[in-house]
């Protein structure tokens, strides 16, 4: 499956990037799970709709983009006051295309391990995750890569009000195959910490929630021979400081109108040469959670947001967002997912200056048996990215990406799952920045295919 965990401050939260999705799924789930793994995306739902990690959401409620995952959280291990969790996993497989490029097919070995811990009070709440994932390639030991999250967050219940906090520091890479990355061949490191507040002043049906966040990155380089493998990301880094206020009113139980502004400022690290893009940005949003009824489900947030850059000559871009999290279950063993978002979010290149990114997914669970679950998927989605240069010789890339694919999981017993997965991409780069790998040859379109056949452990 195509994964990507880079994080943006988008509504919902992290397509292809959210850490705060990333913890929740290797802290509640088996790792490694092909059938319950949920794509990381750049999401405004994940972000201002229910979390599970204290300190990380404000709210108390599952989220509907959470649903297949939290219809399968194990317990835990009780110890008091607290429940920890720890899982495991190990799988193996074949991508015929790892890097986007000729002659980088090979093997795939993946391992994954994570412990969690959680409060079991009436009132207030803490929790805490680690988590490490490894991927080794073995015939291309440049591409390895190795990623591991940390996290801790809390809340404290005042009267009826809220207040809660949370932090967390991770390493992830950057992959020349994730939708929106340009100018990438082997896999490029970056590490990140994410700090917020937030205050949930509750009424009998309204309840206003500002919040504020500052997150750090920091962008290393990649591995491989040749100067253009190891290509500079340096002036990528930044800082992000975000203040949002969201309202928030309950039509009936389980189904409110949310309302939400948010202003976000960056500033970029200066490298000699480059023009940093700091910018400021500003959005509204609006939008409905319908989640009282048993057969559909659905969330959606719609607005505009605009982003103007403060010290380059860049011209100012103001997009209209979308977001959209929907869940049909028609019968108990079926569910249908469809989730899709446009928006501006932070390059992941070091050749753009800011992208719109649109996105669609539909995805199909089934329950073949009590103990047999079957997945299939279709993804697409289109980057707008905006070149580095001047914007009168430059055009803007677009990239376009296709992907399907299907799983099925075998539940063992309570604690061991079996999964085998397969998944396809097909992506086109036009007036994209082409990357160029040790053998001198470059990629601006590729196709890939993945077979992966797992285990994995979660209690």
């Amino acid at each position: 499956m195509r994964r990507k965990y880079y994080y943006v401050p988008s509504l919902f939260c992290i397509l292809n990037c959210n850490i705060i999705n990333v913890i929740l799924c290797m802290l509640f789930v088996p790792c490694g799970s092909v059938f319950f793994s949920y794509e990381a995306q750049a999401q405004l739902i994940a972000k201002y709709f229910p979390n599970e990690l204290p300190g990380y959401s404000a709210d108390s409620t599952g989220s509907v983009a959470m649903h297949q995952i939290l219809q399968n959280i194990h317990p835990g291990i009780p110890v008091g006051e607290y429940f920890i969790k720890p899982a495991a996993s190990q799988s193996f497989g074949y991508n015929t295309n790892i890097l986007g490029a000729p002659d980088t097919s090979g093997a795939t070995i993946n391992t994954s391990a994570s412990l969690g811990v959680t409060s079991n009070w009436r009132r207030h709440a803490i929790g805490a995750s680690v988590s490490v994932n490894n991927t080794a390639y073995p015939t291309l030991s440049a591409a390895n890569q190795t990623n591991w999250t940390a996290a801790i967050g809390g809340s404290v219940n005042v009267g009826k009000d809220q207040i809660s906090s949370g932090y967390s520091h991770y390493v992830m890479h950057l992959s020349a195959t994730d939708l929106g990355n340009f100018g990438i061949s082997y896999p490029i490191p970056y590490s990140a910490d994410d700090f917020r507040v937030s205050y949930r002043k509750n009424w009998s049906r309204l309840a206003l929630i500002p919040s504020a966040s500052y997150d750090k990155f920091s962008f290393g380089q990649a591995g491989g021979t040749s100067a253009f493998a190891g290509r500079d990301t340096e002036a990528l880094g930044h800082q992000l400081e975000t203040q949002t206020l969201q309202g928030r009113f309950e039509i009936s139980k389980g189904n409110a109108l949310v309302a939400i502004l948010r202003g976000t400022e960056a500033q970029f690290l200066a490298v000699q040469g480059t023009t940093p893009s700091d910018y400021v940005s500003g959005g509204g949003f609006w939008g409905l959670d319908m989640r009282a009824s048993s057969v559909l489900q659905y969330r959606a947030l719609v607005g505009g947001e605009t982003r103007y850059f403060v010290r380059s000559s860049t011209r100012a871009i103001t997009t209209p967002t979308a977001e959209v999290d929907v869940i049909w279950m028609p019968d108990r063993m079926s569910t249908v997912t469809l989730t899709g978002q446009r928006g501006l979010f932070d390059p992941t290149s070091p050749f753009s200056r800011n992208q719109v990114m649109s996105t669609v997914r539909i995805q199909v669970d089934h329950e073949l048996r009590r103990n047999i679950f079957i997945r299939g998927f279709t993804f697409m989605g289109i980057t707008d990215s905006r070149p580095t240069g001047s914007e009168d010789d430059l055009k803007t890339r677009r990239q376009t990406q296709f992907n399907f694919g299907a799983s099925v999981n075998w539940k063992i017993n309570r604690d061991f799952t079996l999964s085998l997965s397969y998944s396809h991409t097909t992506s086109y780069t036009k007036n994209g920045v082409t990357a160029v790998l040790d053998n001198g040859i470059a990629h601006a379109t590729f196709t890939s295919n993945t077979f992966a056949v797992g285990v994995s452990f979660a209690r």
